[in-house]
């Protein structure tokens, strides 16, 4: 219980001091669209006392206390509910002393810190778009991504990459109204859990590493932060999906051995598997050459490239085409099915997410963890 009160105190002092800078300018505020991949057409909040700022053209904003809000679009026009009385108005902006409990598109609950603004969207949606203070929105990213893996060192390693990704990427949906989507084309956010002791580690996680970044070692320029959940034992250079990174290596990773998801067994249909290269090369699928290099995949160690009769497929395309964990992977055929025997999850490149996860067992603190997966950068403050 001790531990309980003093955590809602420690929170409840940080988003203080957090919205306290983001007044003055010292923290930056994220703008992040909610439930990006949903069509949202009705939301919910409360869970404490709100303040809603209501916005109609021509008229002075209207200020409303309340203890919850019902939102959605109706006749092709925003519209909310206090206290039982529906209004209509251009957008809707809410803030709370506390974070906010919600619920979105079918019957969903989660709860954000910061403000919620309500827009419409073409002439049936809403746009709902949390504006949250950069270290609260961080803390919401390491819940998200890493999941059931814990870890203090962990999570600081996973806060500095998150922080690093928005730095560089914080007008990807500029121009649309916001900055970042709750979704893996930015980075998965989805608010803060309800486990108040889980909260409060994973805000001292943010907080304790506040505006640290992942610079490249000859330049001002970010270090692309990509992340996987596991490379298998060895990870990939940047230029084998991506653009060249002086900082996303080809090396060992000893570290994502021994974990959850270093090996998978997946089966796939024999003449669909031998069926797409063939069509891919453009040559016969009866061709036994053809059928024993794919039948008969052997990587023990990573490459980019299947190779054959002076043709090539990216193991990667392979990957994409079979829904597969990664493309590092062997083939037996098995009957009419092809065996394929994986390592790792992702595309190897960067941080892996259990590695980091072991190193932290292991007693590694958060810089070693991320000098092992992006080497040579250095760590600044934003």
């Amino acid at each position: 219980m001790k531990r309980i009160l003093t955590a809602l105190w420690i929170l409840g002092s940080l988003a203080l001091q957090a919205a306290d800078r983001e007044k003055v300018g010292l923290m930056p505020t994220v703008r992040v669209r909610l439930y990006s991949v949903r069509d949202v057409y009705e939301f919910k909040a409360g869970g404490t006392a709100l303040t809603s700022i209501w916005y109609r053209r021509g008229e002075a904003p209207d200020t409303l206390e309340s203890s919850n809000l019902h939102v959605r679009r109706s006749a092709g026009s925003l519209q909310g509910n206090v206290d039982g009385s529906w209004q209509s108005a251009d957008s809707i902006r809410i803030g709370a002393a506390a974070p906010i409990s919600t619920e979105g598109p079918v019957g969903i609950r989660r709860t954000y810190p910061g403000e919620l603004v309500f827009l419409p969207l073409g002439s049936t949606e809403l746009l709902v778009v949390n504006r949250v203070p950069l270290e609260d929105y961080v803390a919401g990213v390491i819940n998200a991504e890493l999941g059931k893996y814990l870890g203090r060192e962990l999570w600081r390693a996973q806060a500095t990459v998150a922080r690093t990704w928005w730095a560089a990427n914080q007008r990807k949906f500029a121009a649309e109204g916001y900055q970042v989507s709750d979704d893996v084309r930015s980075q998965v956010y989805h608010g803060w859990p309800g486990d108040s002791a889980r909260r409060f580690d994973l805000v001292e996680a943010a907080y304790s590493t506040e505006g640290l970044v992942l610079l490249r070692a000859d330049t001002n320029a970010f270090v692309e932060t990509l992340f996987h959940a596991n490379s298998g034992g060895e990870l990939m250079p940047a230029a084998w999906y991506f653009k060249d990174s002086p900082h996303l290596v080809n090396k060992p990773d000893s570290f994502s051995l021994d974990c959850p998801q270093t090996f998978w067994t997946k089966r796939v249909s024999a003449s669909e598997w031998v069926g797409f290269v063939a069509r891919t090369w453009g040559v016969s699928a009866a061709d036994s050459d053809l059928r024993e290099a794919v039948f008969a995949i052997d990587q023990p160690h990573r490459r980019e490239f299947l190779e054959w009769n002076g043709k090539k497929i990216r193991f990667r395309t392979l990957r994409e085409k079979f829904a597969l964990r990664s493309s590092w992977f062997s083939t037996e055929l098995d009957g009419g099915e092809v065996v394929v025997r994986g390592r790792g999850y992702g595309h190897g490149i960067g941080l892996s997410q259990e590695g980091a996860w072991r190193m932290a067992q292991l007693g590694y603190g958060f810089r070693a963890i991320l000098e092992h997966y992006y080497p040579g950068a250095r760590l600044e403050v934003l």
